[in-house]
């Protein structure tokens, strides 16, 4: 069974699971016949019928035929040679035979991958590999490097695939729910204070990091007031851990209350801070937050929202780095954004508004 509609200069894409009995011995031969030793691991992961534990499940291997001559293959899968569950999927032992170089034709499967990655709505491919300048010239921005399972170090490139804004989108809409399902802004305001959203939620550029920030104005910290606010949001059962920092006695004149809201599987963290009215940030955040949201355009959002899904779990950056970056400094890659913040320290609070 062909892979529907990949065709290009009368060659044919045919995915190794989903092809005809008739078509696997020819498709195995040319894996047997590669002088690439990962083609023939490929081809032994086949064999062996190990090719889904190894690689995850629901994985791909596609090859470019002319006619019945193997010309290229690679495989798409959720898992490959590095340790990084976070990054997924990968495209993997990418091969084009001997005979068949110099014509791109691993531009045409790598094309094809990442149409399907987008079809199951990935919004990036990765794809590790020791080359360094032979895929950018087909889309790929350097990541960064990691250690591979035998403990050598890969350069990890990455390719967009699904439209970044569409999972944008749905964070906010959950974001949302979270809010009206929490009553912290009731809860807030039934004490009379002014409920703000600011950062990633104000600005529409939430992505996978569940974290959602409001400034909360009232005249005084008085204590019992808080209290009040607070013990109704807690009452709350899907609230799971609370934490306050009282820094009413800094510059910062505030008070910050961190919960964890766990709803449908997800667990949420919802950082309000407790803001004394006319002190020295009342309004910047949202003034800059505004800033953003004014400046950005489609493709800058697309930027900022790439290098946070790109970003590892285990990476703590604040989200005005990502715009100071992509907006002041022109960065579009997580490469360029990682060399971007070794210079860039943040040492307190930044300021920056475009």
């Amino acid at each position: 069974m062909r892979d529907g509609g990949a065709k290009n200069q009368n060659m044919d894409i045919v995915e190794y699971f989903g092809s005809d009995a008739d078509i696997q011995p020819l498709l195995r031969k040319a894996l047997a016949s590669c002088d690439w030793r990962a083609g023939k691991f490929l081809l032994r992961l086949l064999e062996e019928q190990t090719f889904a534990k190894t690689l995850g499940e629901d994985g791909k291997i596609f090859f470019l035929l002319d006619g019945k001559t193997v010309v290229s293959f690679l495989t798409l899968t959720r898992q490959d040679c590095v340790a990084a569950p976070e990054l997924t999927p990968w495209i993997g032992f990418v091969y084009t035979f001997p005979e068949h170089r110099g014509r791109r034709h691993a531009g045409i499967l790598l094309d094809h991958a990442r149409k399907c990655a987008a079809k199951a709505r990935y919004p990036f491919v990765h794809l590790a590999t020791d080359h360094d300048g032979l895929y950018e010239k087909y889309g790929f921005s350097y990541w960064g490097n990691l250690r591979d399972i035998h403990g050598e170090e890969s350069r990890i490139y990455t390719a967009p695939a699904a439209d970044i804004t569409a999972v944008a989108e749905s964070a906010q809409k959950r974001a949302r729910e979270v809010v009206r399902r929490s009553g912290i802004r009731e809860a807030w305001e039934s004490i009379g204070a002014k409920v703000n959203p600011v950062g990633s939620l104000a600005t529409g550029l939430l992505m996978k990091h569940r974290d959602i920030d409001f400034h909360i104005y009232t005249d005084t910290l008085d204590m019992a007031k808080r209290r009040e606010a607070i013990a109704r949001i807690c009452a709350d059962p899907h609230v799971s851990h609370l934490e306050c920092r009282d820094l009413a006695a800094t510059d910062e004149a505030c008070l910050e209350w961190h919960i964890l809201y766990d709803l449908d599987g997800e667990s949420w963290q919802i950082d309000m801070i407790q803001i004394l009215k006319g002190s020295r940030f009342d309004g910047h955040f949202e003034h800059v937050a505004e800033r953003i949201r004014t400046v950005l355009t489609p493709e800058t959002r697309r930027a900022i929202l790439g290098l946070k899904y790109l970003t590892p779990e285990d990476e703590h950056i604040f989200g005005i780095e990502y715009c100071k970056a992509v907006l002041a400094d022109g960065v579009r890659s997580y490469g360029e954004f990682s060399a971007w913040r070794k210079a860039h320290i943040v040492t307190g609070i930044d300021l920056w508004c475009p």
